[in-house]
């Protein structure tokens, strides 16, 4: 009875586990993607708080020159959306930015407030890459360990099957007891 249980066992516990490699797999890509995310985000983020500290730079040299009675405009080149193309623009005071926060909301934000918002934002996306970075670790380990455990259940499987045809080769006598 046994042996009749473990030549059952074989398919589900097999199907089993090449479930679990899957979502494995699937969590692996998922986590995988969400690092490429990140990785392309941080230097987006730098290159924002990077322009946001030239407007600032040129704001104060604004306020010092109006106390002064002179007036100058900040020249910048600006992309335009996802593609590469480019426009220039004369700003007169840089006072305030627009930051684009996703899902079609845009804001208006002070300088100081927009650079903080900035920092705390590429300060988060920095520590998530981390995080993500072990959790892809963990994931791609237990993946392995998975593959493992199917060689292993497979391994076991043909083996079982290969003394089942062992034994019915073996010589038996007339009464069909083993010599």
């Amino acid at each position: 009875m046994r042996e009749e249980n473990r030549e059952n066992a074989f398919e589900p516990v097999m199907r089993d586990l090449q479930a679990r490699y899957e979502q494995m797999k699937n969590l692996e890509r998922v986590t995988q993607n969400e690092k490429i995310r990140l990785t392309r985000k941080i230097p987006e983020i730098e290159k924002n708080l990077e322009a946001l500290n030239a407007l600032d730079a040129n704001h104060t040299r604004r306020q010092e020159e109006e106390k002064e009675k002179t007036t100058t405009t900040t020249k910048l080149k600006y992309q335009l959306g996802e593609a590469s193309i480019y426009a220039k623009a004369d700003i007169e005071d840089p006072s305030k930015v627009f930051l684009w926060l996703g899902a079609n909301v845009m804001l208006e934000y002070p300088l100081a407030e927009a650079k903080q918002l900035l920092e705390t934002n590429l300060e988060n996306c920095k520590k998530s890459l981390i995080a993500t970075d072990g959790d892809l670790a963990f994931i791609k380990d237990n993946a392995t360990i998975q593959e493992v455990n199917l060689a292993r259940v497979y391994n076991w499987d043909v083996k079982r099957r290969m003394e089942g045809v062992l034994k019915k080769d073996e010589p038996r006598d007339v009464a069909g007891i083993e010599r």
